[in-house]
């Protein structure tokens, strides 16, 4: 029995079934794949450009991760100002609190500093602290399942606290709990909530509780018609409150800051101190707690590592993807942005930024100011310095230097990283800036005549450069220059005046923004390089598509040529078969 080679067998796109070669022992199959494959060249070519370009994209967009986290490393470090300084890492705050006695300051206040807190000592005393108004009824004895208004009578009471007044109407058969339920159902709109307590079986108490502390929510009472709170005894006359029951009168809370005596009605207050947020837990009256507010340089160095360690993150990739072996002059396998221009146009710019000056920055007293990382410990690792070739370029860290310039000059190290100004007009306060802002010295002159701010103008220094007669937009108090700097003017607005504001830009707000106009989303180097792989994969596979379109329409025409030519073969075999059996045929009968 003759086997069949199934893979000879073709199924055409109009289903017709054919064997490969039957008729002419060719396996024109096999043939026409192979011409197709040679006419298909150019597409694989074209895909190989896709896959490679897939790569760069993966990698690409890991560097844009990358790079995000470093962008996002220098939001707290770059000067970004904010009417709290919250955005300000250097003026993040600590408090260290003690007391004169054996009792813990914990025990007594709590104390947070955000941003806008001054540094500086604080001494408190806790002498009352801020209670809920809480009042009772009698006692009253109520048989089991038995009303209240044998003992309360009926009618209608007003009840008043902190948030407003309400009228409670107590009717036959209701009972304390009736009471209590008609109270609370108003509780929003009178500021006081009511229980019952089952002091025994037969007895309970109604207890009233303002909602919040402190004489202005103290709970007061008028009985209206009937005498239900006077029978249940809370009020000793139609309006008086029955000193007896009282359990808590409501009191303010009472401090002593540096020796001033402060009421506050409650326990929970901001308003003492700018940046400060005071709990009070306890009273202590004559125990004196010392509270210090310093500045946080924990919080300063951590982000100051973070910035470090994302910087050499980016660093790091951008070796990995690029790595030539010095010794073969070899590409890896893994150097897949290696010739890119985009990101060796990266890898320059932050390196020029962290290894640049500082701009602007002024000298401290008998001191050369902070001008570079490296002055503070912060410093490249050489290349060839390492076993490690992905960590050449990276930065590195001797942390006894920058503990020891945070230590000694926490202020310096900040103006080495923010964007800062300096006014010598407190009526002129910047609130913003932009990359394009210049480290300059800006002067002033302000018309604001007639009440409104009719007109600023400035001349600008700029590396010993001066422009003059610009004039700034003016939106309200709001003035903006040409580079982006922004100001509010807060004077009487009845005079002209003149200000000078010096600016400094620092390492950390030179790398924000460099970071920022190299991911932006449409504009940004990276981005555009992104979307260009992206357009040219799009572009490639357009082709390609085209080209399989077209090598399909050829290849059917190839198979329907061969199976047509199998067919001829086929016909002329069975003639030539009917003739070689004619001719057996009269051989035979000779």
């Amino acid at each position: 029995m003759s086997s069949v080679n199934l893979n000879n067998i073709y199924v055409g796109d109009n289903g017709r079934i054919q064997l490969s070669g039957g008729s002419s022992n060719i396996d024109f199959v096999d043939v026409v794949d192979k011409m197709i494959a040679a006419r298909r060249i150019p597409a694989d070519s074209l895909e190989k450009r896709i896959e490679s370009n897939d790569d760069k994209l993966k990698a690409l967009k890991d560097l844009q991760k990358l790079m995000g986290t470093l962008k996002d490393s220098m939001a707290n470090l770059y000067g970004a100002t904010s009417f709290d300084k919250s955005k300000n890492i250097f003026e993040s705050k600590q408090i260290y609190a003690s007391t004169d006695s054996s009792t813990t300051a914990g025990e007594l206040i709590g104390i947070t500093a955000s941003n806008a807190a001054a540094t500086g000592s604080y001494s408190f005393e806790v002498d009352q602290i801020a209670t809920k108004h809480k009042l009772s009824s009698d006692t009253i004895g109520v048989a089991a399942g038995a009303d209240a208004t044998g003992i309360s009578g009926t009618g209608q009471f007003t009840i008043t606290g902190g948030t407003g007044s309400s009228q409670i109407t107590v009717n036959a058969g209701d009972t304390l709990q009736d009471i209590r339920d008609k109270i609370n159902n108003l509780t929003d709109s009178t500021g006081v909530q009511a229980s019952v307590i089952k002091v025994s079986p037969t007895e309970s108490t109604l207890i009233f509780t303002s909602t919040s502390e402190g004489e202005d929510n103290r709970i007061s009472f008028s009985d209206d018609t009937g005498a239900v709170l006077q029978n249940l005894g809370v009020l000793s006359d139609p309006t008086t409150i029955n000193a007896a029951n009282v359990i808590d009168g409501g009191n303010n809370a009472l401090i002593k800051l540096d020796g001033v005596t402060v009421s506050r009605s409650s326990n929970e207050f901001s308003d003492l101190v700018d940046g400060l947020s005071i709990s009070l837990y306890d009273a202590e009256p004559g125990t004196k707690i010392k509270i210090d507010v310093e500045q946080d340089l924990n919080q300063a160095k951590t982000a100051i590592v973070g910035f470090v360690d994302a910087y050499n993150a980016v660093q790091s990739f951008i070796n990995e993807k690029t790595f030539v072996d010095p010794t073969t002059g070899e590409a890896s396998e893994d150097a897949i942005l290696l010739g890119n221009s985009t990101v060796k146009t990266i890898e320059s710019a932050l390196q020029q930024i962290a290894g640049s000056f500082a701009q602007g920055v002024t000298d401290r007293a008998g001191k050369d100011d902070y001008s570079v990382l490296a002055e503070i410990g912060i410093d490249f690792i050489a290349y060839g310095t390492n076993q490690d070739p992905l960590l050449n370029n990276t930065l590195k860290i001797d942390e006894t230097k920058l503990n020891d310039a945070l230590l000694k000059e926490p202020d310096e190290v900040m103006e080495l990283f923010l964007f800062r100004s300096k006014s010598d007009n407190s009526d002129l306060t910047m609130t913003g800036f932009s990359g394009k802002t210049n480290a300059a010295e800006y002067s002033f002159n302000i018309d604001a005549s007639g009440g409104t701010l009719n007109s600023v103008t400035y001349d600008i220094t700029v590396d010993g450069v001066t422009t003059t007669g610009k004039t700034a937009m003016i939106n309200g108090n709001t003035v903006t220059t040409a580079d982006g700097l922004r100001l509010i003017y807060s004077g009487d607005g009845n005079a002209a005046s003149t200000a000078t504001l010096n600016t400094s830009k620092g390492i950390g707000a030179q790398i924000f923004f460099e970071l920022d106009s190299l991911l932006k989303d449409e504009t940004g180097t990276l981005s555009q390089e992104v979307t260009a792989l992206e357009t040219q994969n799009t572009s490639y596979q357009d082709k390609i598509d085209r080209i399989d379109e077209r090598l399909a329409s050829q290849r059917e025409n190839l198979m329907d040529r061969f199976i047509n030519m199998e067919t001829a073969l086929a016909r002329m075999k069975n003639i030539q078969n009917s003739l070689d059996e004619l001719m057996a045929a009269g051989k035979d009968k000779n």
